[in-house]
């Protein structure tokens, strides 16, 4: 017998809100930790990103204020874009999702 297809929805706020978390809290780290060790490069930390994000973030940069702005900025960009991602996913589940 086969399965009707099971459609999840997501929910906007929620995806929102843990986007939001998750990005504001890695702008905040990435400008903290350059704040201590202004050399550090690994992984996903270093200067050339900070500064490419510093040109989209009004007040950011790698000092301990900056970083408390980052982390509103990141947050604030996290969530518009959960908050867009679940929109369109629950959009075409819509359309297309019978």
């Amino acid at each position: 017998m086969v399965e009707k297809m099971k459609c999840g929805y997501l929910s906007p706020k929620a995806l929102a809100l843990s986007l939001g978390a998750f990005w504001g809290t890695y702008v905040f780290l990435l400008g903290t930790i350059l704040t201590i060790a202004p050399d550090a490069k690994f992984f996903w930390v270093s200067r050339e990103f900070l500064d490419m994000l510093a040109s989209l973030y009004p007040g950011y940069k790698a000092t301990w204020a900056g970083s408390f702005i980052g982390l509103f900025w990141g947050f604030l960009c996290g969530a518009v874009g959960g908050a867009i991602i679940a929109w369109l996913h629950n959009f075409s589940l819509k359309k297309y999702c019978k």
